[in-house]
């Protein structure tokens, strides 16, 4: 009996920490915004214990793919607002593996067909692209990035204010 209760999701104790600090930063309405008390105690986390680094952003990678299938954007908008933050909050080692997680969820809302999250995406590459890296790393492909910002340049949306942007 014991055993089906922690399987339902009940015990939250049990789930690790960075997914608990993950969670804690995402309000009952997204309305809301970010909750700053718990992006700080997430911040100092990453920054305490830089290894989990691209754990969370594997965490906050998989909220964000879910939230943007299930239309919910305004959670959307608070997962990139918390990576921004800790992209940069955290120069360390171990931002490469972040990284790659920063770029899947950019390159999730440049596929999107909502203008609003294209930018969003758009916004949040370019605050990466500013950052210098203290090791580059060549191993990383921004072919998508390159053909998608093309793409985006040429567009035809019919609100000017949108294709502008």
């Amino acid at each position: 009996m014991s055993s089906a209760w922690c399987v339902c999701g009940c015990c939250g104790a049990l789930r690790p920490r960075y997914k608990r600090l993950v969670d804690n930063i995402f309000p009952e309405d997204p309305e809301d915004g970010l909750v700053k008390t718990n992006m700080e105690k997430l911040t100092f986390y990453a920054l305490s214990a830089p290894e989990k680094l691209d754990r969370i952003g594997a965490y906050l990678s998989e909220r964000l793919i879910r939230d943007v299938s299930r239309h919910r954007y305004g959670y959307v908008c608070i997962a990139m607002e918390a990576l921004d933050q800790l992209l940069m909050a955290c120069h360390c080692q171990s931002i490469n593996l972040f990284v790659e997680s920063f770029l899947k969820m950019v390159a999730k809302l440049l596929e999107s067909e909502k203008p609003n999250l294209q930018i969003l995406g758009t916004n949040s590459f370019v605050k990466f692209a500013n950052i210098e890296e203290d090791t580059p790393s060549y191993h990383r492909s921004y072919d998508f990035f390159v053909s998608r910002f093309s793409e985006m340049c040429h567009s035809s949306h019919d609100d000017l204010d949108i294709r502008t942007k």
